[in-house]
């Protein structure tokens, strides 16, 4: 009885043992890869939310200076986003000024294929009709 143990034992795994781990390996590694993504995901949705938290403030700032205008602020409402260049010396990404949106995507470390809509400000006060909109990023989840 004791050799056929021993005869046993050093056969090696069954066909079924071998089954059973390559399923529990197959779906820890379905599981860790549903995590990386949804990680991914949250991290991308950060980096826009922050994007567009930096472009807030950059119009803030800029109808907050007492060297802005009126006629600056009409100007850049009559199209924002023609009009980048008058927000952009408020911005600064890693350190840097942007020169344009495209600058301004590769400074921030996403596509060339991400849209920004820089929205307008409130220029109530001085008779115009704007309120202030939002930016927003868009074709970056």
């Amino acid at each position: 009885m004791n050799s056929n143990f021993r005869a046993r034992a050093n056969k090696g795994f069954t066909i079924v043992e071998l089954i059973v781990v390559v399923t529990i390996v197959g779906l820890l590694a379905a599981i860790a890869v549903g995590a990386y993504n949804k990680v991914v995901n949250d991290a991308k949705t950060a980096k826009a939310q922050a994007l567009v938290n930096t472009l807030s403030t950059a119009k803030s700032l800029f109808v907050a200076d007492p060297n802005t205008g009126a006629t600056a602020i009409a100007t850049f409402n009559g199209g924002p986003d023609a009009n980048f260049n008058l927000i952009a010396p408020y911005i600064r990404v890693n350190g840097a000024q942007p020169d344009s949106e495209a600058d301004l995507l590769a400074k921030s470390g996403m596509p060339n294929t991400v849209v920004i809509a820089l929205g307008t400000v409130d220029d109530t006060s001085f008779g115009g009709g704007h309120q202030d909109a939002a930016p927003t990023v868009k074709g970056y989840p």
